[in-house]
């Protein structure tokens, strides 16, 4: 979250994507703690994996000893995604991604998720200086992830902190999903899981501000489940809308983990890679460290490093 929502914090939104279990399990979910991983593979360590908020929030920014003791040491660095910038992937600048963020053709929000609804959103953008267009078009699935409340907070995210570091380091660059991947996550979500979740979105909007500490304090104790309930305590809970949480998991947090999983043995493959990744796809045995110890992804051994 920024000060101002330009177009630049449409890639920070979209880092933004927590998701996590509030249909309560017998069993406990797999790496249920830890935000900082050793991998090793045939017992020698290629690289580590550190599991971030995707925030400006100093509590986050102010990166632990021990972690970058391993950071700087490393050779490689891999973030989620570059930033949408000329500067980092030429290519698929914000305007691209802004863009696919938006209705087709001329269609708005209020065509498909109704009047009422879509007037929120804008009126809720437009207060984060959003422009016209966007705030009228927005896709409900990006609408969910751009409804911000501005950051008391200045400077990057943690992630793009250690990837200028990166660079003055001159640290071989690896990203673990690109901006198209990201975005291909959510076009299969059905419209109807899309509105029923931006419903949710808007009425837990008013205690996003007093979530969000929450979910940074979690993070200071390393509790990803917790972050995961917290991060999902939008969700209507009743059981007639499960299909709706389930699909939010689905496309915010499982398909990108497997993505990240997949481009993460190159990293590793190249030897001694730091990998930043947003800590809730550390989590559950469909998160990154439990994918990573599967034959179809290399068999890698994962330990956790305490950084306290």
């Amino acid at each position: 979250m920024s000060e101002r929502f330009t177009p630049a914090a449409l890639i920070a939104l979209l880092f933004i994507l927590l998701a996590g279990s509030i249909y309560v399990s017998q069993r406990p979910e797999p790496f249920s703690e830890g935000t900082f991983w050793q991998v090793s593979k045939d017992g020698k360590v290629v690289g580590h994996i550190f599991g971030t908020i995707h925030s400006n929030d100093e509590r986050v920014t102010r990166i632990p000893q021990r972690v970058m003791e391993v950071f700087t040491k490393s050779s490689g660095y891999a973030i989620e995604a570059f930033p949408g910038s000329e500067l980092w992937n030429p290519y698929h600048g914000l305007q691209n991604i802004r863009g696919r963020m938006m209705l087709p053709g001329k269609q708005t929000l209020a065509e498909v998720a109704g009047e009422e609804l879509a007037q929120k959103v804008y009126t809720i953008l437009k207060r984060n200086q959003v422009d016209e267009e966007f705030a009228r078009r927005v896709k409900p699935w990006a609408a969910i992830h751009s409804l911000a409340i501005k950051s008391e907070h200045q400077g990057p995210i943690v992630d793009q902190k250690l990837l200028d570091l990166a660079v003055l380091q001159d640290k071989e660059l690896y990203q673990v999903e690109s901006p198209e991947e990201l975005l291909a996550a959510f076009y299969a979500m059905p419209m109807d899981s899309q509105v029923s979740l931006l419903e949710d979105k808007l009425r837990a909007f008013p205690e996003m501000r007093h979530t969000m500490e929450e979910i940074v304090l979690a993070y200071g104790r390393e509790d990803l489940q917790a972050m995961m309930d917290l991060s999902t305590d939008f969700i209507d809970k009743d059981p007639s809308k499960r299909k709706h949480y389930e699909t939010y998991v689905k496309h915010a947090i499982d398909i990108r983990s497997v993505v990240m999983t997949h481009y993460m043995g190159a990293a590793f493959r190249e030897g001694n890679a730091f990998i930043a990744v947003g800590a809730l796809h550390l989590l559950g045995k469909n998160g990154v460290l439990s994918l990573l110890g599967q034959e179809f992804y290399g068999e890698y051994e994962v330990e956790r490093i305490l950084i306290k």
